[in-house]
């Protein structure tokens, strides 16, 4: 997170979201979840989530090896963590709790298509 309002004057143009996951029961295989990301690429690839949803989204599947899913985290954290400059950046974590907004995500990620 930055001030970009303050450091450059101008609005933010979008937010990047790292998700770490566990695959939907509907998609119990690597090509099952491949066939419901392709299927809906507005929720999954970031130039059309970008137009509908103002975010960048990147997701990290957490059945991934330990290895896989540390690299990764590694990765994105220094992606996200600086500005080019190298000034730092912080970062937001937020951890979603049963509630009724996880049942409502719930039957959306369900209602979504895996053909």
């Amino acid at each position: 997170m930055e001030t970009i309002e303050v450091i450059e004057g101008r609005a933010p143009r979008d937010i990047d979201v790292v998700t770490f996951f566990v695959p939907p029961a509907i998609c119990p295989t690597p090509a099952d979840l491949r066939a419901m990301a392709q299927a809906n690429r507005d929720v999954f690839e970031p130039p059309l989530a970008k137009v509908r949803f103002h975010c960048d989204p990147y997701f990290v599947n957490l059945r991934y090896s330990p290895v896989g899913i540390v690299s990764l985290t590694r990765y994105w954290f220094g992606l996200f963590s600086h500005r080019r400059g190298g000034l730092w950046k912080g970062l937001l974590q937020v951890e979603l709790a049963p509630s009724q907004d996880d049942a409502d995500a719930s039957d959306y990620v369900n209602g979504l298509s895996c053909p």
